[in-house]
C-alpha cells in the first residue's frame, strides 16, 4: 500500500508535467553555486510583453506561488521579468509583514521555443532593496516529458506491479494545470486576497474512490463528512478579517491511497488549483490572508 501511494502521486504530477507545451520551464535556482531550489516558470509573450507566474521550491515546505511581468527582445533574442506579486506560499508568514525576496531576471540570451532558460538574476524586496542573487538553470518541459514517457512505460511493464494496480493508474484523469499546489498533513498554505468573497470547488479529479472531507472556517464546520464526486461543490467564504483559516480534515482515504481531493481556490483575479494528499483523520490548512 505505501509502494501505491508514492506511485500514485508520482504519475498524478507526472502526467500534469506531460501535458504542458512551450514557454513553461522546470529546474533549479542556484545561489552562491552551493544552495539549489527547485523552480518553475510558465510564460506567454505577446507583443514584447511577458506575463505569467513562478513556482519556487514546488513540492518543497516553502512552495510559493508569484505573478511574473517583463518583456521579450525579438531582435536581440533577451528576455527579462520580475517577481511582481505572490499569489500563495508554504512558508511562514508574518500578518505585519507580507514582503518577499523576489526574483529579477535580468536581461538573458534566449530565443522563444527553445528548450533551455538561463540567466542571472538579482533578488530584491518590493522597495527595491536587495537580498539574495544568483543564477536560473532550467529545461523546457518537453524534455522532461520524454523522461516521463520512459518511466510511464516502465510502469505498464513492470512484473512487480500488479495489473489491477496498473489499470487504475491508467484510468486516471489528467489534471489538466501546472498549477498544483499538494496540501500535506498539519500544512499551512497561505494565500494572499484583496477580495471580500472566496471561492472554493471541492471534488475529485481522478478515479471516484470515495474520498470525504470536512472542511471548518476558523474553526466551526462549514462542510461535513462530504463525500467527493465529479460534480463541483462550492463554498463561499466572506473575507473580514486579516486572516480566515480554512482547514480540510480527511475523513477517508477512498480506495486508491491517499485521500486526494481537488479543491480549487478562486478570488476573481486567481485560481489555485490544489489537491489533498492525507491519510485518514490528516488535515491541512489554508490561511487566506487579506492586504
Amino acid at each position: 500500500m505505501k509502494f501505491l501511494k508514492v506511485l500514485l502521486v508520482s504519475m498524478i504530477f507526472c502526467q500534469i508535467i506531460y501535458s504542458q507545451n512551450e514557454n513553461k520551464y522546470a529546474g533549479f535556482i542556484k545561489i552562491q553555486d552551493t544552495l539549489m531550489i527547485k523552480y518553475r516558470v510558465e510564460f506567454d509573450e505577446s507583443d514584447g510583453v511577458v506575463s505569467g507566474f513562478s513556482i519556487s521550491d514546488f513540492g518543497g515546505k516553502h512552495e510559493t506561488k508569484s505573478k511574473i511581468s517583463g518583456f521579450y527582445d525579438e531582435e536581440k533574442k533577451e528576455l527579462s521579468f520580475n517577481e511582481v506579486e505572490i499569489i500563495y506560499t508554504k512558508s511562514p508568514v508574518s500578518l505585519d509583514d507580507f514582503d518577499f525576496c523576489n526574483v529579477h531576471l535580468e536581461p538573458s540570451k534566449f530565443k522563444l521555443g527553445s528548450d533551455k532558460l538561463m540567466g542571472d538574476f538579482k533578488g530584491k524586496f518590493s522597495d527595491g532593496v536587495e537580498c539574495v542573487n544568483g543564477e536560473l538553470a532550467m529545461n523546457s518541459v518537453e524534455k522532461i516529458a520524454k523522461r516521463v514517457s520512459k518511466f510511464s512505460k516502465k510502469v505498464q511493464n513492470s512484473r512487480k506491479i500488479e495489473d489491477s494496480i496498473k489499470d487504475k493508474l491508467k484510468n486516471l484523469k489528467i489534471l489538466d494545470t501546472l498549477n498544483l499546489n499538494v496540501l500535506k498533513k498539519d500544512e499551512v498554505t497561505s494565500v494572499f486576497t484583496k477580495s471580500k468573497l472566496m471561492k472554493f470547488y471541492i471534488y475529485d479529479g481522478g478515479k471516484i474512490d470515495n474520498d470525504e472531507v470536512t472542511v471548518l472556517q476558523d474553526g466551526k464546520i462549514i462542510l461535513l463528512n462530504y463525500k467527493i464526486s465529479e460534480k463541483k461543490k462550492l463554498l463561499e467564504v466572506p473575507v473580514t478579517n486579516k486572516k480566515t483559516t480554512i482547514t480540510i480534515i480527511a475523513n477517508s482515504v477512498g480506495d486508491i491511497g491517499t485521500n486526494t481531493t481537488v479543491i480549487e481556490v478562486v478570488d476573481g483575479n486567481n485560481t489555485i488549483k490544489t489537491l489533498t494528499n492525507l491519510n485518514k483523520d490528516e488535515k491541512t490548512k489554508i490561511d487566506i490572508l487579506k492586504h
